[in-house]
């Protein structure tokens, strides 16, 4: 007696090969059997005609890490077929610190990866997804040094390749870097390196959001490079784009350069979610200089005799009318509601009454305690769109939600709620792959780069993590505007073995873990 069979689904195993029709049965969590099982018992059975049959999808770059204590259900992803999250990502992780540099105001803030694991597992708490996470590299150093602006001492060194070697050691999947974020930013090259070199050890991979997508992406991409050929780490581009509107049009040119690097035996590869605007702290638009210390300083800053020149180098980094008219609040942090769906210039005009758009940002920083997040229109759709034709693996760059805007009560990006089944639907749409091969690159490809060895592939003996759509469906259904909205066109999920979604609706079931990397 089996636990599950699916029957009769266009089976797409994430191999890239060609679909074909099957049934797959599924006990005590794995995947039994693929084959005509018609004779065969189960005690539940789902009808997948007409419907594809494939691995659970994998968010290659998701923020969902502690997404579990405001709801369980991870709706956002589940309802896009999405099974297991990379996390730990753009640097920041829950852990790890030294003991006395922990947070005593966050109880989810851990000395290591074990303490994180281990308090989840023992809480009460659930989620609906798996997460393979990743050490944060600013989480590391501000668990260290703090949030200084000045290069690591060899003491300090020592203790950050301590702490990151007990944390891969203990399962986790690598080291991602922040350096546009504060303190990421503030590392140098010997550090990074020497960092790196320590995950190079355990065959980990290293996710970077680079130091400038815009002007100086090119020396950013070398800086990767530089890390790759210096220690033999796997470097990873954070989800790819072109951010400034000085340069759209290079996305051939960029993708050359990658390339290059990739056939002269550079690690290298990329995630990128197929949008046109990206998501962020506002804080990120404040000069380097003013986010020594983290937010606590900024504030200080902003509130005292230096806000002038903090307010002159967010006019100088970023705020013009025009880009004003491209920043939209998405969150407030719970302080500063009626910002939340407007654009900056709408907040600076109609609320602040100003037309200073950098003055405007200084002040919603206040008044959210820095924590205002914003949805910036940087894209060019030419460029997303000839990345996108690239073999590269879609990552989210979002959080797991729940799929009730009375419990979310801001106004997220989209790509939490779409970005998988927006590429399935610009795949279809607009001819870029052929299905077996979007199905790779959400599944096995992603699987690969991360090192998953038992998902990412429709196989006997593999958990079954599993995802049955339909392939003429499947689409988000968020905006910018309302994007609280579930995906369409996902039937039935599959979680550990478990039935987390069926027929469209999710169940009761919570089967999601953190998934521990077995290094050799």
């Amino acid at each position: 007696m089996q636990d599950i069979i699916l029957t009769g689904g266009k089976i797409v195993d994430g191999s890239g090969q060609k679909p074909y029709f099957s049934d797959v049965a599924v006990k005590d969590g794995k995947i039994t059997m693929i084959g005509n099982l018609k004779h065969i018992s189960a005690k539940t059975t789902l009808n997948c005609e007409g419907l594809c049959v494939s691995p659970g999808f994998i968010d290659a770059h998701s923020h969902s890490d502690t997404s579990f204590l405001k709801d369980s259900s991870c709706a956002s992803k589940l309802c896009q077929g999405i099974t297991t999250e990379i996390t730990g990502q753009c640097g920041s992780s829950p852990f790890p610190s030294l003991k006395e540099k922990l947070d005593p105001e966050n109880e989810w803030h851990f000395e290591s990866f074990s303490d994180f694991t281990n308090a989840f597992e023992r809480s009460g708490y659930s989620m609906a997804t798996n997460q393979a996470i990743l050490v944060g590299h600013g989480s590391l150093r501000a668990g260290v040094i703090g949030y200084e602006d000045r290069e690591a001492t060899g003491d300090e060194l020592e203790k950050m390749k301590s702490l990151l070697r007990r944390d891969l050691e203990a399962g986790a999947w690598g080291m991602s870097l922040g350096l546009e974020y504060s303190p990421g930013f503030f590392a140098g090259r010997d550090e990074l390196h020497t960092l790196s070199g320590v995950v190079r050890q355990f065959d980990g991979l290293i996710p970077c959001h680079m130091r400038n997508e815009g002007l100086e992406i090119d020396n950013a991409i070398d800086e990767l490079i530089d890390i790759n050929r210096k220690t033999g780490a796997h470097v990873h581009i954070s989800h790819l784009k072109i951010d400034s509107f000085r340069v759209h049009g290079r996305a051939k040119e960029v993708w050359s350069k990658i390339e290059r690097a990739q056939k002269n035996g550079v690690n290298i590869t990329c995630d990128l979610y197929p949008f046109l605007a990206s998501c962020t702290d506002l804080t990120i638009r404040c000069p380097k200089w003013s986010r020594e210390g983290g937010s606590e300083k900024l504030l200080k800053r902003l509130k005292g005799p230096e806000r002038a020149k903090v307010v002159d180098g967010i006019r100088e980094h970023y705020f013009s009318a025009e880009r004003a008219e491209t920043c939209l609040f998405s969150d407030d942090g719970g302080h500063f509601p009626e910002i939340v769906g407007k654009t900056l210039k709408f907040v600076a005009e109609e609320i602040l009454h100003t037309t200073d758009y950098a003055e405007a940002a200084a002040e919603a920083l206040i008044r959210t305690n820095a924590e205002a997040g914003c949805i910036f229109f940087v894209m060019d759709e030419g460029d997303m769109l000839y990345f996108l034709s690239k073999d590269i693996s879609i990552g989210s760059d979002g959080w797991a939600l729940s799929g009730d805007p009375a419990i979310v009560k801001t106004k997220p990006h989209p790509r939490s709620y779409g970005a998988i089944t927006e590429f399935l639907r610009l795949a279809r749409e607009k001819n870029i792959c052929p299905i077996e091969e979007a199905v790779r690159r959400i599944t096995k490809k992603t699987a690969d780069l991360i090192g998953l060895t038992d998902r990412g592939i429709l196989k006997e003996g593999l958990t079954a993590d599993i995802c049955v759509f339909d392939e003429n469906e499947i689409a988000p259904t968020a905006t910018y505007l309302e994007p609280v909205q579930l995906s369409k066109g996902v039937r039935h999920v599959i979680v550990n073995g478990e039935i987390a979604l069926t027929d469209g609706r999710q169940t009761d079931v919570r089967a999601g873990k953190f998934l521990r990397k077995q290094y050799r």
